[in-house]
């Protein structure tokens, strides 16, 4: 398990590189630093700054394809899964990928492209988007607009799909310190809300459809919402490409791009950032970070605010 620890020599890399010692927190990292090929779409070799960088201790570059726009994240010691689209293919046309990564080189060790199954005996259907990604005992929970998938994390085989009926709606995942699955509503300008399940129940059930009715309560999360996680209490990323902002401890300025996270231990913040895709920097003036940030939260309660607005 990557466990990082603040204002300490840094753990040891495991690419085996010296541990340094960095008196005010890991970072802020470097180009040279982060793991993995760098992507040839980008046009400079110099990180972009954002607040609290300093917390940032090891970056990852994804090597999944050129296209490929991550969206959700699940960390197992050296193991990454990240769910996304293929930001290449035309609107309509951008299925869900779910990409096993080597989180010491950034290189896919397997891949399930695209997402495609059934909800129980209808016709088979593809998953477009592949916005959160979380993984209990059941296996990997993939959330997008309309459906929710199960997935074997080993073999990255559709166990089972359901369909989401309006209002509910798949924008972002977390699971709660009971065990229970969160699914996200994303809005741009008014507040956001998770609806909670029970898995067990979910899983027990002939269910194909996931109703209102279904649910146990929900929880209302800030406008923007790309991400979530469980601390304490949930923890929500909010952001737009240029601009990030990690709100539930306080208000803080937070990776540009944030999309899905995943807390492992209590103070290692994975997370993942779609600003440095290609799908993005063709677009230009978008920040150059990496696709997979690991952070120190120790001491998120001191971090600063945002400089931006999202």
């Amino acid at each position: 398990m990557l466990v990082a620890t603040g204002c300490t020599a840094e753990p040891a890399d495991p690419q085996g590189a010296t541990p340094r010692a960095r008196p005010e927190g890991c970072g802020p990292l470097s180009f040279d630093e982060v793991r993995g090929r760098p992507p040839q779409h980008l046009a400079t070799q110099e990180l972009a700054r954002f607040p609290n960088d300093h917390a940032a201790c090891a970056g990852v570059w994804l090597r999944t394809g050129r296209g490929f726009v991550p969206q959700g994240l699940v960390v197992e010691g050296r193991t990454a899964w990240v769910s996304g689209f293929d930001g290449n293919a035309r609107v309509g046309s951008r299925y869900c990928r779910v990409e096993q990564v080597d989180l010491r080189t950034g290189r896919r060790t397997d891949s399930l492209d695209p997402v495609t199954g059934q909800v129980g005996d209808r016709p088979p259907v593809g998953c477009r988007h592949g916005g959160g990604l979380v993984r209990d005992e059941h296996g990997l929970w993939l959330v997008e607009t309309g459906r929710l998938w199960l997935i074997d994390p080993e073999g990255l085989e559709v166990e089972r799909a359901w369909a989401l009926q309006p209002p509910l709606r798949g924008s972002f995942a977390l699971l709660d310190d009971d065990g229970r699955l969160g699914i996200g509503r994303w809005h741009p300008h008014r507040r956001a809300q998770v609806d909670w399940l029970d898995p067990d129940a979910l899983v027990g059930s002939d269910a194909l459809d996931i109703t209102e009715e279904l649910t146990e309560g929900h929880t209302v999360a800030p406008r923007a919402t790309q991400g979530a996680v469980w601390s304490d209490r949930p923890w929500f990323a909010q952001s737009v490409t240029r601009c990030g902002v990690l709100s539930g401890p306080g208000r803080r300025g937070f990776v540009p791009g944030a999309e899905g996270m995943d807390l492992v231990g209590r103070h290692t913040l994975w997370v993942v950032s779609e600003a440095g895709t290609r799908h993005y920097q063709d677009l230009g003036g978008r920040p150059v970070v990496p696709q997979l940030i690991r952070l120190d939260v120790s001491r998120v309660r001191s971090w600063t605010g945002p400089d931006c607005e999202v």
